[in-house]
């Protein structure tokens, strides 16, 4: 492969995003190809790999007490990582699982594009879904630590960026039908030499961007944190020694892909091909994403191996997945399952292999399809089917379908009457439910497959004092988890209005048209949903689709319901008990107890109490 000291301009090459670097590529990169010591001794090895999570959770820690846009220190949509000389992830600390698979393609293009000219003090950032990255809004910054002119690492950090240049408020647009349409694009740009940014770099960015003081306050805290990774790394370069530290790196993604391997080799050698018909898209797809995959398990190679290839041609929006997240969804629906103790690097994750089609829905986009959406909507969907495939392979450990991305967690925006000031907001006030599993209930709060419970719900109080909203309402939806003998988690209501002014939204979410899966005889949860109402009255104005746009007037609020997830089990086989406490906390109605579950409950003043004699006879009844 030649490479390149330019910025890569179309038509677009795959091989420079989906094949690892080879030795030539890195060899004048002064200590890129070093292994370090040979032989570090097992205590030295757990001590340095233990301080690596350190840093990285030190890295986390900066972001999230100096970034200036709350979908960073509110809702923490981050990841940060430490990667080796060949673009492999090291380690990750209290990431997001799209974050997981979607770093080293982005790091290989940066290398690949600057050869050997990557020197101490640089720093480049990678947004563009093209050129490795997971989409245009996932704002991802590289720094070589390099320890007296060697090449030790890379430390990375990934920020989703409230707004990068599109053409609307933020940069989500589901219906940017290519890269034209969507935000700026920075495929493998440096932003700073010798620890200084680039002062002509930053006057374009800021220029380009709604919210400059914004994104400057995020780049400084982005910045921060790879610094911050960069010095404590010399650090242990310095205490440990260099060949030790890089022996330790090269050890970390040989035991990594031990453990992986030794798992796999537990597993059972199958076959097989699953289907669902996905979201509903009006225009594109109206009766449904036809969605199709194999999983093969070859236990004696340890290798686990999904094909991709009969997935759906590519569409004109950004609904489409880049090569990055369509690979990360293999992963994000895979590791769930197996055991939590298995490192998160690279030398794991490489076990696990994806077959993509170029052109293709959930593939290799052909340049220049849009894939703004990437992270979220579809490649929750295929997750949900990659679960689908491991219930057959693994009853024992499969979980049903989660709830998905959906229209509750898109874009508010804004100017308001009486002082002028724009804004723009995602919202995380209300997430989607996880999906039972065999001896356990769902996990609350996971906001879809793409995040898997690994961000957190803003404040509320913060909310309104950064954007003019009053939050009325965020509550559990009653029954919205799938009734089963383990329960899906319930979905999220959220009542948001906007103050002195019309807010704009704008949406993209799935789930809302094809329900979470349940499994073993569990139901499925409920779809999500949005829409309209007049707060004084609570009168419907107007139901909404799962994308597209609508105006929320001042005297309006809009109000959203995430998904529930799946239930595991026949519903009627779930202790009652586990009901009772259902309804004392509002997640199943008394109706629902009685004619779902089959528990009948005596009510005294609000005090519930298990009729056991009913309750055994209308279960009896059921199972007749």
């Amino acid at each position: 492969m030649t490479r390149f000291k330019r910025p890569l301009l179309p038509p677009y090459d795959p091989a420079l995003i989906t094949t690892p670097l080879s030795d030539d590529e890195i060899a004048g990169l002064p200590g890129a190809l070093d292994g370090g010591d040979a032989s570090v001794d097992p205590v030295t090895f757990s001590v340095v790999y233990a301080r690596l999570d350190g840093i990285l959770s030190e890295m986390t820690e900066t972001i999230l007490t100096t970034a200036r846009n709350p979908i960073l220190y509110g809702a923490k949509d981050f990841t940060c990582t430490v990667m080796t000389t060949r673009a492999e992830v090291l380690s990750m600390h209290d990431c997001l699982p799209v974050h997981v698979g979607t770093m080293s393609p982005a790091l290989r293009f940066v290398i690949r594009a600057f050869g050997d000219d990557i020197h101490e003090g640089d720093v480049f950032v990678n947004n563009a879904s093209f050129a490795g990255n997971a989409h245009v809004g996932d704002w991802t910054m590289f720094a070589p630590i390099f320890f007296a002119g060697r090449l030790v690492a890379w430390a990375v950090n990934k920020c989703h960026i409230i707004d990068t240049g599109a053409h609307i408020p933020s940069n989500v647009d589901f219906y940017a039908k290519d890269v034209y349409e969507e935000a700026l694009h920075f495929p493998a740009v440096r932003l700073c030499r010798d620890h200084q940014p680039i002062e002509d770099l930053v006057r374009f960015i800021a220029y380009n961007f709604r919210f400059p003081e914004l994104w400057h306050g995020d780049f400084l805290a982005q910045l921060g944190s790879l610094w911050t990774a960069e010095s404590r790394v010399q650090e242990l370069c310095t205490r440990f020694g260099y060949g030790v530290v890089k022996g330790c790196f090269a050890e970390a993604l040989r035991y990594g892909e031990r453990r992986m391997r030794e798992e796999i080799a537990r597993l059972p050698a199958r076959t097989v091909e699953v289907a669902m018909i996905g979201e509903k898209i009006a225009g594109f797809f109206p009766d449904g994403v036809p969605l199709k995959l194999r999983l093969e398990i070859d236990p004696a190679a340890g290798r686990i191996h999904f094909d991709y290839t009969d997935m759906p041609d590519q569409q004109d929006f950004g609904y489409n997945l880049s090569y990055a997240t369509a690979r990360c969804s293999a992963l994000q629906g895979t590791l769930p399952l197996l055991d939590p103790g298995i490192p998160p690097n690279d030398g794991a994750l490489n076990c696990i292999e994806v077959t993509l089609r170029e052109g293709a829905l959930a593939g290799i986009p052909r340049w220049p399809v849009g894939t703004s959406a990437a992270t979220i909507a579809l490649c929750d969907e295929v997750t949900n089917l990659v679960f689908k495939a491991w219930a057959e392979v693994l009853p024992e450990r499969a979980m049903a379908g989660m709830g998905e991305y959906c229209a509750a967690n898109f874009i508010g925006s804004g100017t308001t009457d009486h002082s002028g000031e724009s804004y723009v907001h995602v919202f995380y006030l209300a997430a989607s439910g996880g999906g039972a599993v065999r001896g356990h209930d769902g996990i609350p709060h996971m906001f879809g497959a793409c995040i898997m419970g690994n961000m957190g719900y803003e404040s509320i109080e913060l909310v309104e004092l950064a954007r003019p909203l009053i939050v009325w309402e965020t509550t559990a939806v009653i029954d919205s988890g799938g009734a089963g003998e383990f329960r899906g988690a319930v979905g999220v209501r959220q009542r948001i209005q906007p103050v002195d002014h019309t807010m704009h939204i704008g949406y993209c979410g799935s789930g809302h048209t094809c329900a979470a899966f349940g499994l073993d005889g569990g139901q499925a949860g409920m779809p999500a949903d949005h829409w309209i109402v007049e707060q004084a009255s609570d009168e419907v104005y107007a139901k909404l689709a799962n994308a597209g746009a609508a105006d929320v007037a001042p005297t309006q609020a809009w109000v959203a319901q995430t998904g529930g997830g799946g239930g595991a089990g026949l519903p009627h086989r779930r202790a009652a008990e586990a009901v009772l406490a259902d309804v004392v906390d509002g997640f199943v109605s008394l109706a629902a107890a009685r004619e779902v579950y089959g528990v009948v409950l005596e009510d005294s003043d609000g005090t519930y109490a298990i009729d056991l004699a009913a309750t055994a006879a209308l279960r009896a009844g059921a199972q007749r």
